[in-house]
């Protein structure tokens, strides 16, 4: 299910995120924040996954004994069919077999029905640090699953 991203992918994978986030942003009431000068970086290390062919992406990276999910992104023809859900668990049991205790990220406390899929799958909220923490203001919570 999960496949590692090539520099070659990142035209692919731009289209994936900007389809993807449509409704996210919407209901923040931002804009799209494209460009995405990041993307090769996050490429080129091995961080960028793709799920089940092309349906989605995962971006995770390594936070002491917990892998992280950076972004997690669904195309939205494949959304609410329980690719996410797989994805999520392709992504766990990757954690798991490289030794990691937890998986971290972190949603918009805004996009309730976000909230609601990862509390499905066993996440904890762990922290809630204040909006101006955030470089955009946006309210956002920090959760979490032990892998034990």
């Amino acid at each position: 299910m999960l496949t590692q991203a090539k520099p070659q992918d990142e035209p692919t994978l731009e289209r994936l995120i900007e389809t993807a986030f449509v409704k996210y942003f919407q209901v923040l009431g931002l804009d799209w924040p494209g460009p995405y000068p990041w993307l090769p970086e996050a490429i080129a290390p091995g961080r960028v996954l793709w799920i089940d062919g092309a349906k989605g992406c995962a971006f995770i990276d390594r936070d002491d004994d917990a892998l992280k999910i950076d972004q997690i992104t669904i195309d939205p023809a494949h959304q609410r069919r329980g690719t996410g859900r797989r994805a999520m668990e392709a992504v766990e049991e990757l954690a798991v077999t490289a030794g990691f205790a937890r998986i971290t990220l972190f949603t918009a406390q805004l996009h309730t029905r976000l909230v609601a899929f990862y509390s499905s799958l066993g996440y904890r909220i762990f922290d809630v640090p204040p909006p101006e923490s955030n470089k955009d203001n946006i309210p956002r919570i920090h959760i979490m699953k032990p892998l034990n």
